[in-house]
C-alpha cells in the first residue's frame, strides 16, 4: 500500500495526540499542588493548584481536556478510513465508542489503541511512531525528565526515515542529539512538518 503524505502526517499526529493523553491520564486526578504548578508551567496552562488543573481537565471546552483531546483523536481516525487495516479501523472505532459516555476508561482505551497501531504495516507504524517519540521528547523536554531511551528508539526511525526520502532529517536530528533543548527540537519538529507539506 502506498501512504499518501497527508495520510502520514495524520497517523504522526495520532501518535502524539494518544501519547499525550496517555500522559495525562497517568497522572491524573492530581493530588499535590508542587506537582500541579510545575505541570501547569510546563505546558503553559492556566491552573495554579490541584483543583484548577483538575477542573482544566475535565472542562470539555479546555483545549487540554480529555474531551477535546479525543475529538482530535477521533476526527483524524475517522479520517484514515480505506487506510487502515479494517479489522484495525473497527478495533479503534469501537475504542472511540467506550468514551462517548464517560471517560472512565480512557487509560485502558489509550493503550489499546497504541496495540492497534503497533500492529500496523511498516509504514504506518513508523509514521506512528515517529509521533510518539516526538511527543516523548517533547514531554521529557518540558518536565526535565531522562530522553536516553527516547533517543534510542527515535534513531532507529529516523533511519527507517532516510530509506523512505526523509534524508533531510538528519541534520536537525544531529543538532538535537547534541543539544536537546527547546530551540532544537522546534527546529526538528519544523524539519519533519516540512517535509510533511512538501509531499516527499
Amino acid at each position: 500500500m502506498i501512504l499518501l503524505t497527508s495520510n502520514a502526517e495524520q497517523i504522526f499526529w495520532l501518535g502524539r495526540y494518544l501519547t499525550r493523553v496517555q500522559y495525562l491520564c497517568a497522572a491524573f486526578p492530581f493530588v499535590d499542588d508542587d506537582r500541579a504548578l510545575q505541570y501547569s508551567k510546563a505546558f503553559a496552562l492556566p491552573a495554579y493548584n490541584v483543583e484548577s488543573l483538575n477542573t482544566l481537565i475535565i472542562n470539555p471546552e479546555s483545549y487540554i481536556s480529555f474531551h477535546q483531546q479525543f475529538q482530535l483523536i477521533r476526527n483524524n481516525i475517522l479520517d484514515l478510513r480505506g487506510v487502515l487495516d479494517k479489522q484495525s479501523f473497527a478495533s479503534l472505532q469501537a475504542q472511540m465508542k467506550i468514551l462517548v459516555p464517560n471517560f472512565t476508561y480512557i487509560c485502558e482505551v489509550v493503550e489499546t489503541c497504541h496495540e492497534v497501531f503497533q500492529s500496523e504495516q511498516e509504514d504506518i507504524f513508523v509514521f506512528y511512531s515517529l509521533g510518539v517519540c516526538v511527543e516523548n521528547l517533547d514531554h521529557a523536554l518540558r518536565l526535565g525528565e531522562s530522553s536516553l531511551h527516547i533517543f534510542k528508539e527515535m534513531q532507529w526511525l529516523i533511519d527507517c526515515l532516510q530509506k523512505k526520502g526523509w534524508s533531510a532529517l538528519n541534520k536537525p536530528w544531529q543538532l538535537l542529539k547534541t543539544d536537546f533543548n527547546q530551540a532544537s527540537f522546534h527546529q526538528f519538529c519544523d524539519q519533519i512538518q516540512y517535509l510533511f507539506e512538501v509531499d516527499v
